[in-house]
């Protein structure tokens, strides 16, 4: 688990946002504008309302896997230490904008479907 704690949410949402692609019938509903502050927000906001210790949670946004969830525990927001559908460099660019270090990056599981995995496992 990487913590992610102080960090402002909705430029977080945003930058994950960004670093995210279109997979699958993502492409329907691809918009190539960038996430705006208050769909940011609106984001953050219903991700809290849903579940109390759940703060952002973000799956296809605008067409975009973005696979991003950040979770309350103990009093520190956390999210995961792989990021699915996405690279480990994507996750390190997403946590260096924040300068937030973390220890070690995991690797994809069997069924992560990001440019890496696929190269390695020879499915383009």
């Amino acid at each position: 688990m990487i913590d992610i704690t102080g960090v402002d949410l909705v430029k977080f949402a945003q930058k994950v946002y960004e670093l995210s692609m279109p997979q699958g019938l993502g492409f329907l509903h691809f918009t190539p504008t960038p996430l705006s502050e208050k769909e940011a927000i609106e984001i953050v906001e219903l991700s809290s309302k849903m579940n109390g210790k759940i703060k952002l949670d973000m799956d296809y946004v605008s067409g975009r896997a973005c696979k991003m969830v950040v979770w309350e525990k103990d009093g520190k927001l956390i999210i995961s230490d792989s990021w699915y559908d996405h690279t480990d460099k994507q996750l390190k660019q997403l946590l260096s904008e924040f300068k937030i270090k973390a220890e070690t990056i995991s690797e994809h599981g069997c069924a992560c479907n990001c440019a890496d995995c696929r190269n390695k496992n020879n499915l383009k």
